[in-house]
């Protein structure tokens, strides 16, 4: 079976997908704590969650697509819920940094 090498040290895969047009590579982020950015606080109560479609670099000529699980926070301090940040996905992004500099 193929297997996609993301280096992207923040995420762990899932899953894989291998389609005739492109890749799909799902993950999830692996801290399970996040800081509240309206307070600081550190949180692992986690409020909801959803999938990001994002596209990074291509591999053997087809573009890839990760499918992040993305978990939504509830502070305990301070009550305001917040999504998780990524190192390698600005926030309101639907692409990676290296693909926005790759283009």
């Amino acid at each position: 079976m193929f297997s996609v090498l993301l280096e992207l040290p923040e995420f762990e895969v899932v899953n894989q997908e291998i389609l005739s047009t492109h890749y799909l590579v799902y993950v999830e982020k692996k801290m399970d704590e996040e800081r509240c950015p309206h307070c600081g606080f550190h949180t692992r109560i986690v409020h909801d969650s959803r999938t990001r479609k994002i596209r990074d670099l291509s591999v053997l000529n087809k573009p890839l697509f990760l499918l992040v699980y993305v978990k939504r926070y509830r502070c305990q301090n301070c009550e305001e819920v917040f999504s998780s940040s990524f190192e390698s996905v600005a926030s309101h992004q639907h692409y990676t940094n290296r693909f926005r500099q790759f283009i």
